[in-house]
């Protein structure tokens, strides 16, 4: 029987991504592994030489030659994938006072979207309510992605 990965697991990785750093499920473990891409192309053009690496990311190595090697991992959803826009929109959108609704949907048009987004909310001491949205909305992508995989989560 498969491990059952813990969905706040698969959210924290989803809020904390980077370019140069996907995150993986284990299907093996139900661990989150995010791994940097420079490991995991170096995993893939090595041969059996083993690369120098400080001993902090020895770990990570044996993880990365795993994900290129074998089935076991899942790429979890990019932040291409997550669409932060997207859940900005709807957090605008949702807001109960039209002044302060409209103030949003401005702030997300046009260059620097995501800092006006930030000072609007600011300004109305609005944060905690965007981020338990945003919280939502990103567990919901993790539970869609962990049924479209075929992975159990708790």
């Amino acid at each position: 029987m498969p491990p059952t990965v813990l969905l706040q697991d698969i959210v924290d990785a989803l809020e904390m991504q980077f370019e140069e750093s996907p995150s993986f499920v284990d299907l093996e473990t139900g661990r989150v592994e995010t791994i940097p891409h420079d490991l995991l192309r170096k995993a893939e053009d090595s041969s059996d030489e083993e690369p120098d690496l400080p001993d902090w990311q020895n770990e990570q190595w044996e993880v990365a030659k795993q994900i290129v090697s074998t089935d076991r991992f899942r790429s979890l959803p990019s932040k291409f994938d997550v669409h932060e826009w997207g859940i900005m929109e709807g957090f605008s959108t949702s807001v109960k006072g039209e002044r302060f609704r409209e103030e949003l949907l401005a702030a997300i048009h046009g260059k620097g979207a995501f800092r006006h987004f930030q000072d609007v909310l600011r300004r109305h001491k609005m944060e905690p309510a965007w981020f338990a949205f945003r919280g939502e909305a990103l567990k919901q992508i993790a539970i869609e992605w962990c049924e479209e995989e075929h992975i159990d989560w708790r």
